[in-house]
C-alpha cells in the first residue's frame, strides 16, 4: 500500500509541476496584458476594448495553477494548536477528518464547475468580448480535482501510518 501511494504521490508531483507551468505562463500573459493596457490607456490615450475580459480569464488559469501547485507544496499558513494542546492522538483524528472534508469539498467544487458551469446560452460570458467561461471553469475544475486527489492520497498515507509516532505528511514543527 505504501509503495502504491508513493508512486501515486510522485505522479501527482509531476502533474503539480504542469499546473505550475500553466500558472506561470498565465502570470507572464497577465503581465504582458497589463503593461499593454497601461501603455495604451495612459501613453496613447486609447484604452484597449476587452482587455479586462482577457485579464479575467487569464486569472482563472493562474488561480488553477495556484490551487494545484500551492496545495501540493503546502503553501498555506498553519498553526498546530491542536498538537500543542491535545497531543498526537487527537491530531491524528483531526488530520484525518480535515483531509476527508477538504477532499470532499474539492471534488464537489470540481463537479460543480463541470456539471453546473454555464456557457453562452446562459450568458456566462465576459462582459465585452463574450469569452465563454466554460473552458476556463474546466481548467479550474481539473485543479480542484487534483487537489481532492492529493488530499485523498494524504489521507490514505496518514491512515496507513496511523500507529507511527508521526504522520508522514506532517510538517516539522
Amino acid at each position: 500500500m505504501r509503495d502504491l501511494l508513493s508512486r501515486i504521490d510522485r505522479q501527482l508531483g509531476r502533474l503539480a509541476g504542469l499546473f505550475a507551468v500553466a500558472g506561470a505562463f498565465g502570470i507572464v500573459v497577465l503581465l504582458g496584458v497589463t503593461v499593454a493596457a497601461v501603455f495604451w490607456r495612459y501613453v496613447l490615450n486609447a484604452p484597449i476594448f476587452g482587455i479586462e475580459d482577457v485579464s479575467i480569464v487569464t486569472l482563472t488559469v493562474v488561480a488553477a495553477g495556484a490551487v494545484a501547485y500551492g496545495g501540493r507544496k503546502g503553501a498555506h499558513v498553519s498553526i498546530n494548536l491542536i498538537t500543542f494542546s491535545f497531543g498526537r492522538r487527537v491530531t491524528r483524528i483531526t488530520d484525518a477528518l480535515m483531509r476527508l472534508a477538504v477532499a470532499a469539498v474539492s471534488f464537489l467544487a470540481a463537479y460543480a464547475l463541470v456539471a453546473k458551469s454555464c456557457g453562452i446560452e446562459k450568458a456566462c460570458i465576459t462582459s465585452n468580448l463574450s469569452i465563454e467561461h466554460r473552458p476556463f471553469f474546466y481548467v479550474l475544475a481539473a485543479a480542484m480535482a487534483f487537489y481532492g486527489l492529493h488530499m485523498t492520497v494524504l489521507l490514505l498515507a496518514g491512515l496507513s501510518e496511523w500507529r507511527a509516532a508521526r504522520d508522514p505528511n506532517e510538517a516539522a514543527d
